[in-house]
């Protein structure tokens, strides 16, 4: 299928409309399974349709006169500096600034995709990142499309603690929740709870592949056998260590070990620098 014409489908009656909108669906998910950077990137799409949300609890507003992001106490630094504006007033700003929603299209910024290439490629991944990279919901989104994508996967995501864990496992929820109509059909049922640890679990269905959340430590998941495992702000995981070394013999027989943290002495440190001999 070479395209979606959106005004021309809606002309169609309701079950021919159905029928192109289930091919275009089968169409993109082959597409979306073959490649990630399709799938986050929305100018390759149809019609420039986003595939991937994100949520952002923050207050972000876009100047609506440079279409620049802007967080809510810089709206006047952003006037004065940008746009030589000294009369901020409550007024003024909402003239010039417009609040994006909560929850909003991935943003493919222009660094991530050599970052995903190395993802695809590598069996242990580790990035040391500031908070404004994106990161961690670019980790989440890779393991969520590969579980998403393909059948029978088992991914594993290790945070500091329960909550922590349980929030990543959320934000994959979301993706999957938020995926368009078309293609979430494609895609398959999927089911999310809680799970006993408390930390979150995310079942593709169809695809029979799970993603499972556990706290940081070695016991958590020395008996699983994933096909990966994301750690989350590794630096910070007192156990990070450990738990590598305990999933890493199922790892080496063909699995994925990512981890990504801000800064932080630690064992993740002495990885990043290739000293881990040292720590």
């Amino acid at each position: 299928m070479a395209g979606l014409n959106l005004r021309a489908l809606a002309q169609l009656p309701k079950a021919q409309r159905q029928a192109v909108m289930a091919l275009h669906g089968q169409s993109e998910w082959v597409k979306c399974a073959e490649d990630p950077i399709y799938w986050l990137d929305s100018s390759q799409h149809p019609d420039k349709i986003p595939y991937v949300y994100t949520k952002d609890p923050h207050k972000i507003y876009t100047c609506r006169a440079c279409q620049t992001e802007v967080v809510e106490d810089r709206r006047v630094f952003h006037n004065e500096i940008i746009h030589d504006k000294h009369q901020n007033g409550l007024r003024q700003l909402l003239e010039d600034f417009e609040l994006l929603p909560a929850i909003r299209p991935f943003t493919l910024m222009e660094y991530m995709p050599p970052i995903i290439q190395a993802w695809v490629t590598s069996q242990y991944f580790a990035i040391e990142k500031s908070r404004d990279m994106m990161a961690t919901w670019l980790m989440i989104a890779l393991f969520t499309w590969d579980a998403m994508f393909h059948e029978g996967r088992q991914h594993i995501f290790q945070s500091e603690d329960a909550f922590k864990t349980l929030e990543l496992v959320q934000r994959a929820d979301l993706i999957y929740r938020e995926t368009p109509a078309f293609l979430k059909k494609a895609i398959g049922r999927a089911q999310f709870s809680k799970g006993n640890a408390k930390s979150g679990e995310l079942f593709f269905l169809d695809q029979k592949s799970e993603i499972l959340g556990f706290p940081q430590g070695p016991d958590q998941i020395r008996q699983f056998h994933p096909t990966g495992v994301f750690a989350d702000e590794a630096a910070f995981q007192l156990e990070a260590g450990a738990s590598f070394a305990a999933v890493k013999p199922a790892i080496m027989m063909g699995g994925r070990y990512s981890m990504i943290s801000s800064a932080n002495r630690s064992w993740f440190e002495q990885v990043c620098r290739d000293r881990v001999e040292e720590a």
